[in-house]
């Protein structure tokens, strides 16, 4: 883990979503409901950083019983509180050669592909990649856009391009395209089924940056909380990075300190009650 000292006050807490806030029904315990009531009580802004699009962090914002700003597609674009309307604070969109060549191969060696344009998920209906559509869409409530030819509606780059596979095969294709694309893109796993792409300048970290420049909050008064390889960068940014006891093995080591508790017992209560309330 990294050796820094906690801040001594926290002006902005950023939250990842799933493995982290969320359990794994998609549903924030009571105690952590309470602890994060308590934070925005004492005005810390509340974050929400997340691979998702931005429509499909909502339901996780409104369970929060407030408000808070929304980091989305793992740091390419952020949204303003929702009482101000979401107006968009920043967005990266990825380099569209890159997004043109991710669609080529995933046709190529039949795996399901969601381009990310528009607060849409952009998809061509393929029936052997069905299952790979109806399980995104039960985790995430993401909407979706089913098109004849990914080819017509590649004129403008995406948020992002994010490859669903079997574990295993995620981890085959991590090996086999990030040495291809590490110097045009940012390659990253998300859930274990997930492999993600983005402009190469794009990680939660960079989008946590912008927000807290955004919000004229310092880095140094920042906390982030998360679980998985693409929150590792986030973790590194703020001024004090938290892991759930259930995070991967490298999040960890670029955490400041890891949690007790994992996703399902509260960890982020633990975190907001140990270094944001105390």
């Amino acid at each position: 883990m990294a050796s820094r000292t906690a801040p001594e006050r926290v002006e902005l807490l950023a939250l990842d979503l799933d493995g982290t806030l969320l359990r794994r029904d998609n549903t924030i315990g009571a105690r952590t409901r309470e602890a994060l009531k308590a934070a925005a009580a004492a005005g810390v802004k509340l974050v929400l950083n997340s691979g998702r699009m931005t429509p499909a962090m909502e339901h996780a914002a409104k369970l929060l019983d407030g408000d808070a700003y929304l980091i989305a597609y793992n740091g390419a674009a952020a949204s303003d509180l929702r009482a101000n309307g979401r107006r968009r604070l920043f967005e990266r969109t990825m380099p569209l050669d890159v997004a043109r060549e991710l669609v080529a191969f995933a046709k190529r060696r039949r795996v399901q592909l969601n381009y990310y344009l528009d607060e849409f998920v952009y998809c061509e209906p393929d029936p052997a990649l069905r299952r790979w559509v109806e399980f995104y869409q039960k985790r995430t409530g993401s909407p979706y856009r089913f098109v004849e030819r990914m080819e017509d509606h590649w004129d403008r780059a995406p948020y992002k391009v994010l490859f669903i596979a079997e574990p295993a095969v995620r981890e085959a294709l991590m090996a086999e395209l990030e040495p291809q694309y590490a110097k045009r893109a940012t390659v990253t796993r998300t859930d274990p089924e997930y492999l993600e792409f983005l402009h190469p300048e794009v990680n939660k970290g960079a989008g946590l940056r912008g927000l807290a420049e955004s919000l004229g909050v310092p880095m140094a008064r920042t906390l982030a909380v998360g679980d998985s390889y693409n929150d590792a960068p986030m973790l590194a940014a703020a001024g004090w990075g938290v892991a759930v006891a259930n995070a991967a093995e490298p999040v960890r080591a670029a955490a400041d300190a890891v949690t007790a508790a994992d996703c399902e017992h509260d960890a982020v209560a633990e975190a907001v009650e140990r270094w944001v309330l105390r």
